[in-house]
């Protein structure tokens, strides 16, 4: 007896257990090195049967157009193709970078050989803008690099001198070398060719030499590669950036993963919407013989003619004989609600407060509360990613390397702006507020009930320290005016005490 459509895509609790442990015999009976080389063939076959698990009835991915496996090449098409997809890549990086960090080797006033080497080379090798790059780069893919020239006089697949297994300086003396040139690249111009398979080395599992491609190919270039094109780099001349990392200190979450769906959906909207107006938008005609006629013969050469002519040209007519013309009712459905609908599930995805998404036109309109959580939101990633996954490394490669002095406390801090510092704007309606609150505290009359130091500390929100000053000062301005006040009433005449003022007599006219 046939099985049904639905009984045979079902799996046995025998099957599954034979999936789990055939993954874990390809795990544990592979070298860690050509685990991480192997192909996707086997993995999109436990997909495929894994993905029965969720519903068996129907496969919604493939009805909906959904890939299973996304190519890297799938994530670059998106991001340059798709405005929102650039958006989703590109908004955490651009928010993060919009001010500059400071590194600061000593908090003393004078500059430290250290920070000035560091000032010099952020103003000539426009560092900042590399780092921002590598950072968007590397959300489009698992990962992405930034590799460092130096002219160490060696090839790019050789070791640079006097770098450790940890990416630090090794050894006590290091030749001063230059930075020559960096360049990020995405993972779709990279190959990991080669891993640290030494499970003593602090490396073990990390890459170990880089094929890198660098001439930019695709729609701009030909679709062949000459060898010259690209080449080997050894780890210690990249730098390797990976974003929302899960499990793999290698590979990270790519950002549209996430809301691939969304955004392929948005494209079918987008796309269909457009064609639908097209197609839709100008009225069809409907072109009726009378019925009352026999034997009539139509000619549809003329009809397409003036058809042509009344739709290309500016006919504004149609000449017609037994027959009459009626136009089709136009039928455009407005898209708006179901693109918003896709891009508000796009906001809640990647944790952004939806007015902040959608343009910093709009970002303004937000409100204190959502503002407060997306500056809480970035500071985090800046002081949990940025700077102990990016920028220190950097730094530290570039130490390595001699390009830049080593820290004066060999220890060096990394200074971000603060989100939370109020505009001018800002700063000048608190001010406008806080006078209007003290007015009304003083025309109300309740100084007894609620003493002025009390009012400023516990309503005003003033720091004690600040509230001492400001009575202090509020109590000598007093005593002053109440000095002034008081010279005033006394009259400058100058006549002592006992003493008469002499009066001579006036002449007669």
């Amino acid at each position: 007896m046939a099985k049904s459509k639905t009984e045979s895509n079902k799996l046995t609790s025998n099957e599954v257990t034979t999936i789990v442990q055939s993954t874990f015999a390809e795990c544990f009976s592979e070298t860690f090195s050509e685990r991480f080389m192997a192909g996707n063939v086997t993995s999109l076959t436990r997909v495929e049967a894994l993905r029965k698990l969720l519903d068996d009835r129907r496969d919604i991915d493939a009805e909906c157009g959904y890939p299973t496996v996304i190519s890297i090449e799938q994530y670059e098409v998106m991001y340059n193709r798709e405005g929102i997809a650039q958006r989703v890549v590109g908004l955490l990086p651009q928010e993060c970078w919009s001010d500059d960090p400071t590194l600061v080797d000593d908090d003393d006033a004078e500059e430290t050989p250290f920070e000035e080497a560091w000032r010099l080379l952020t103003a000539n090798s426009n560092i900042y803008h590399y780092l921002h790059r590598v950072d968007e780069l590397s959300g489009i893919g698992r990962f992405g690099v930034l590799l460092l020239g130096v002219n160490d006089g060696k090839s790019l697949n050789e070791p640079v001198d006097g770098v450790g297994p940890d990416g630090k300086k090794a050894g006590e003396s290091v030749k001063e070398r230059e930075l020559l040139f960096m360049r990020p690249f995405s993972e779709k111009y990279i190959t990991i060719t080669a891993y640290e398979v030494d499970e003593q080395s602090p490396r073990f599992g990390l890459p170990v030499m880089y094929e890198l491609q660098f001439q930019d190919v695709g729609s701009y270039g030909s679709t062949a590669v000459p060898s010259s094109t690209k080449g080997s780099v050894h780890w210690t001349r990249i730098i390797h950036v990976a974003d929302n990392r899960k499990s793999s200190e290698m590979f990270g979450q790519p950002r549209m993963e996430p809301v691939w769906n969304r955004l392929y959906d948005l494209r079918k909207l987008y796309g269909g919407s457009a064609e639908m107006f097209w197609n839709g938008a100008f009225p069809g005609l409907s072109f009726e013989v009378n019925p009352e006629l026999e034997d009539v013969e139509v000619d549809t050469d003329a009809i397409k003619e003036q058809v042509k002519a009344y739709m290309n040209g500016l006919q504004r007519y149609l000449q017609t004989q037994g027959m009459t013309v009626k136009s089709l009712a136009v039928q455009v459905a407005d898209p708006d609600k179901h693109i918003m609908e896709q891009l508000k599930a796009i906001a809640i995805l990647i944790s952004c407060p939806w007015r902040i998404f959608v343009g910093t036109e709009s970002a303004h309109l937000a409100s204190d509360q959502d503002q407060k959580a997306w500056n809480k939101r970035l500071t985090r990633r800046r002081t949990k990613y940025l700077s102990p996954l990016l920028i220190r490394p950097f730094v530290d490669r570039l130490i390595a390397m001699g390009v830049m002095p080593e820290p004066a406390d060999e220890e060096y801090r990394v200074d971000w702006p603060d989100l939370d510092v109020p505009t001018e704007k800002e700063r000048m309606e608190m001010v406008e507020r806080m006078v209007k609150a003290l007015a009304m505290y003083i025309q109300a009359g309740v100084e007894t009930l609620l003493p002025p130091r009390e009012f400023l500390i516990h309503v005003m929100d003033f720091e004690a320290e600040l509230v001492e000053e400001v009575l202090k000062a509020a109590e000598e301005l007093i005593a002053k005016t109440e000095a002034e006040e008081d010279d005033d009433q006394l009259e400058p005449s100058g006549v002592q005490p006992g003493q008469e003022e002499d009066i001579e007599p006036q002449e007669e006219a």
